[in-house]
């Protein structure tokens, strides 16, 4: 009996210091991983994800490269000129004059087609009020209230759209002049033509 309780002492022991040193080794591996910590990024984290962070940046950079060429060509108003012509390398006076020329001469004629726009709407408008009217005078003795309503909803809005019309039309009459100055200015500051046609 006594042997045995050595026996269980001893190993209850041994047991002890079998479990203190599984204790310690945890206690080690533990500090080992928080020295060494290197957390995963997940992929949808894009903004603490490298790759996708570098990614979105690069079709963001792409993005506004795009937005500006684009730009670029709105506002370069030479270009369907230049296109016409063949894009060529070395710019002449004559050529410089015939650019001017085209370029004016474009702006014209849409600004006269907006103005026929304009002026076609207004005349329509114009005709379908009167005609409105004219039945309104034939059948005035024989209409329904609900039918004489509807044909003082109608002159109203009629009326309102006739007036805006009207004011886009004035509008545009008082701009387009403006409009072909300023491009003219535009086109004798424009790099390419001014030292032809100054």
């Amino acid at each position: 009996k006594q042997w045995y309780q050595r026996r269980v002492a001893i190993t209850a022991g041994e047991n002890v210091r079998i479990s203190e040193q599984e204790v310690r080794d945890v206690l080690e591996q533990r500090t080992q991983e928080e020295l060494t910590t290197e957390l995963s990024v997940s992929i949808y984290d894009t903004a603490r994800n490298d790759t996708a962070k570098k990614r979105r940046e690069e079709i963001e950079r792409k993005k506004r490269d795009d937005e500006a060429r684009r730009e670029e060509m709105e506002l370069d108003y030479l270009a369907p000129f230049l296109a016409r012509i063949g894009d060529p390398a070395q710019m002449t006076a004559e050529l410089a004059q015939q650019l001017k020329e085209d370029c004016l001469e474009d702006l014209k004629q849409r600004l006269i087609d907006m103005a026929n726009l304009i002026q076609g709407r207004f005349e329509k408008e114009t005709q379908q009020l009167q005609w409105k009217q004219n039945w309104y005078q034939q059948n005035q003795t024989t209409m329904t209230k609900e039918e004489e309503e509807e044909y003082v909803s109608y002159c109203s809005e009629a009326m309102f759209r006739i007036h805006i019309l009207e004011e886009r039309l004035n509008r545009h009459k008082e701009l387009a002049p403006q409009k072909y100055v300023a491009l003219e200015s535009r086109l004798r500051g424009d790099n390419r033509l001014a030292e032809f046609l100054n």
